[in-house]
C-alpha cells in the first residue's frame, strides 16, 4: 500500500531531521545525558525514579509531562497577552534557525542561498525576546536577569557574527549546502581554528551555558527572567535554551565539521551529521560538571578581549587565505 503523502526530502527534513522528530529526540538525549554525565564526574547516580531498568532515561519525558499538566498561574500585575506570547515569540526564534540549515544532500527545510546568513540574523533576535519577556513580568529578579542578558549579548553578539563572516568569506558563499561543499578537502576548524574557537564560545554564552549561566544564576537571582514563568510557558520559555544549542550546533557542525562529509547520499549524510552534532555538543554539556560560573564582569571581559580579539584574528586569517589561495 502506497503512503498516503510522498516521503519527498522537504517533508523528510521537516518531520524527521532536522526537523520536529530529531529536535525532540535531541532535549530528550541532551537533557538526560546532561544530568548522567554531570552525576558521573560527581560521583552520582543521576535520575533514576523513572524506568530504572534503562538509566533513567525517560525522566526527561516525566518531567515534561508534570509541568504540561501543572497550574498555569499568570500574575495580576502583568498584560495577559505580552506574558503568555513573549515565551511563543521566543521558542519560535530559537527554533526557526533549523529551517535554513542542511542536515544532507537535498535535505533542507527552506532552502536559500543566504541560509547561513538568515539563521544568525533570527539567532540574534532571541535576546530581544527574552528581554521582552522579562519586562512583560514585572518583577524585580527579572529586570535584573535582563540587564545580565543585554549586557552578555554585547558581549558575544560582535564575535559571533565576525566568527561567521570569517567562514562565509573563506568558503565564498552563505548557501547551506555550498559551505560544506567547500570542505570537501579540508574542514573548517583546521583552515579557520580562530573562527572555530570564536564560535563555540560565543555559542556557550548565547545559550547560557557553563560558565556563562549568568543570566538566570539561581543562587543570585532566583531564575532570572524565567521567575514568574510555570508550566507550559516555562517549557517554552526555559527549555528553548536546548532548542537554541540544537540550531547552533548544527549551524556549527556545518561551517566547521564538513556537515555530512564524506556522506554523498541523504540517509547515510544525516546520520553523518548527526553524529558530527553529538560530538559537538558533547563538550557543551559537560563543561557544566567542571567550570564555576564566572561573575558577570569576568564574562564581559573575555566577550570584549579576548573573544572579540580571536574573532577579528579570525576574519583576517580568511581574507589571507582567500587571497593567497582563491579557489
Amino acid at each position: 500500500m502506497a503512503f498516503p503523502i510522498p516521503l519527498t526530502p522537504d517533508l523528510i527534513a521537516a518531520l524527521v531531521f532536522p526537523g520536529i522528530l530529531a529536535l525532540f529526540g535531541f532535549l530528550v538525549v541532551a537533557i538526560w545525558g546532561e544530568r548522567k554525565l554531570v552525576a558521573k564526574v560527581q560521583w552520582r547516580y543521576g535520575p533514576l525514579y523513572v524506568s530504572k531498568q534503562i538509566g533513567g532515561f525517560l525522566q526527561p519525558i516525566a518531567d515534561l509531562v508534570k509541568l504540561l499538566f501543572s497550574e498555569l498561574v499568570i500574575p495580576r500585575h502583568t498584560n495577559r497577552f505580552l506574558f503568555a506570547a513573549t515565551p511563543v515569540l521566543l521558542f519560535a526564534a530559537e527554533a526557526l534557525p533549523v529551517v535554513f540549515i542542511a542536515a544532507a544532500p537535498g535535505l533542507v527545510i527552506l532552502y536559500s542561498q543566504y541560509g547561513v546568513v538568515l539563521a544568525v540574523v533570527v539567532w540574534l533576535l532571541v535576546a530581544v525576546f527574552l528581554v521582552a519577556m522579562a519586562w512583560t513580568e514585572a518583577d524585580k529578579w527579572t529586570y535584573i536577569g535582563a540587564v545580565r542578558e543585554i549586557l552578555l549579548t554585547a558581549a558575544y553578539e560582535v564575535p559571533l557574527l565576525l566568527s561567521v563572516l570569517a567562514m562565509v568569506i573563506l568558503y565564498n558563499t552563505a548557501d547551506p549546502f555550498g559551505v560544506v561543499e567547500a570542505q570537501s578537502w579540508l574542514w573548517g576548524i583546521i583552515l579557520n581554528p580562530l573562527a572555530f574557537i570564536a564560535f563555540y564560545i560565543s555559542l556557550m554564552m548565547s545559550t547560557t551555558r557553563f560558565p556563562f549561566e549568568i543570566p538566570e544564576a539561581e543562587p543570585e537571582v532566583v531564575l532570572g527572567p524565567y521567575t514568574e514563568y510555570g508550566s507550559t510557558l516555562f517549557i517554552l520559555s526555559f527549555g528553548g535554551t536546548y532548542v537554541k544549542m540544537y540550531a547552533t550546533s548544527l549551524l556549527g557542525v556545518a561551517l566547521f565539521l564538513g556537515g555530512w562529509l564524506p556522506a554523498a547520499d541523504t540517509i547515510t549524510g544525516a546520520t553523518v551529521t548527526a553524529l558530527k552534532l553529538a560530538i559537538f555538543v558533547l563538550p557543551l554539556i559537560l563543561v557544566r560538571a567542571i567550570y564555576p560560573r564566572y561573575r558577570i564582569d569576568q564574562a564581559l571581559r573575555i566577550g570584549w578581549t579576548k573573544l572579540l580579539a580571536i574573532s577579528l584574528g579570525a576574519v583576517a586569517l580568511s581574507a589571507l587565505l582567500r587571497a593567497v589561495w582563491p579557489s
